[in-house]
């Protein structure tokens, strides 16, 4: 299957789940393909036929516009350099969770969560430990008995009572003998830990001037800026609670392209947006808003640059 199939194909699938799904984000190079929500549950989809060309920069990048747009990181893939993929298994590379589509489908249409995850060494599955430990005492067993019966040792029962995650084959035995059911599911939506992970520090613009340039008048402003080497967007520019999709460039068609995918995440992920521009006679493209460097360079309140997004996003189908 050739990756824009699979693409589409994902897209239809979490567009049935009752998803709101952007466009596809079919620029090079690009760090994500799809933005979906349903409800609370905003995702960040990287969509590859072999995951393993998922580079550590991209997965980077992902794990930044996530923790920024209070989203989750999935990728959708068929193999890995080893073979196929299994379905129902979840899989990570730099940390990102990996499913097939048919997880996917199974999980989003159906509920089917997936039980069992790929680590070094083999598959598991995570234990209901308090369950474990319920069980081995209300039949009155020791530690050294339940580790027979699991082919373990006695130090691994006692850690999977205290979260530790077991092996397939241990943890059947182990619900077969205690007539317990002990597997937990998992939420491949929630394996990565957004709240936790510490992203880097800001890079530096220095490499477009104008990048640079709008860089340090919203920095003057008091916003914390973000660049994003692979995203339709340049940056992610925040201030207190509010983050911006901040889009750079000329105007030109190359810009309205990107404009296009810009406003379609910006729907969906709930964020406003905005493109700065050298100078034009437009006041948005493509949706998007749009504010001339002068324009934000006369601008001395970071809350000013929220109304005039606002009032020129509000007139833009319009204008369109």
């Amino acid at each position: 299957m050739l990756r824009a199939d699979l693409i589409e194909a994902v897209r239809a699938t979490m567009a049935r789940a009752g998803f709101a799904v952007s466009e596809r984000c079919d620029l090079r190079p690009v760090s994500f393909d799809l933005v979906a929500r349903r409800d609370k549950d905003l995702l960040i989809l990287k969509v590859l036929t072999n995951v393993d060309a998922l580079s550590e920069p991209i997965a980077q990048e992902m794990k930044v516009l996530c923790k920024f747009l209070d989203a989750r990181p999935i990728l959708v893939g068929l193999r890995a350099g080893t073979g196929n993929l299994e379905s129902g298994v979840v899989y990570a590379r730099h940390d990102i969770p990996i499913v097939t589509p048919t997880t996917l489908e199974g999980y989003v249409l159906h509920g089917d969560a997936p039980v069992i995850f790929a680590a070094p060494g083999g598959f598991y599955v995570n234990l209901n430990s308090d369950a474990l430990r319920a069980a081995r005492e209300a039949q009155a067993l020791s530690l050294g008995v339940v580790a027979q019966i699991a082919g373990v040792s006695r130090r691994a029962i006692q850690m999977y009572e205290e979260g530790m995650s077991a092996s397939i084959d241990a943890a059947m035995r182990l619900e077969e003998f205690l007539r317990t059911e002990l597997i937990r599911p998992l939420d491949p939506f929630h394996s990565f830990d957004t709240a936790a992970f510490q992203p880097p520090s800001p890079e530096r613009s220095d490499h477009d001037p104008m990048e640079a340039l709008v860089t340090r008048l919203l920095q003057g402003l008091g916003y914390e800026v973000r660049t994003t080497r692979r995203s339709p967007f340049n940056a992610l520019s925040t201030q207190d609670k509010t983050t911006y999709l901040t889009g750079m460039g000329e105007d030109s068609p190359q810009l309205r392209r990107r404009a296009r995918i810009v406003s379609s995440v910006s729907r969906i992920t709930e964020r406003p947006g905005f493109f700065v521009v050298e100078r034009t006679t437009r006041t948005s493209i493509e949706g998007m808003p749009v504010v001339t460097r002068t324009e934000l360079n006369t601008l001395s309140d970071p809350e000013k640059i929220l109304d005039l997004v606002l009032a020129r996003q509000q007139r833009a189908p319009k204008e369109e």
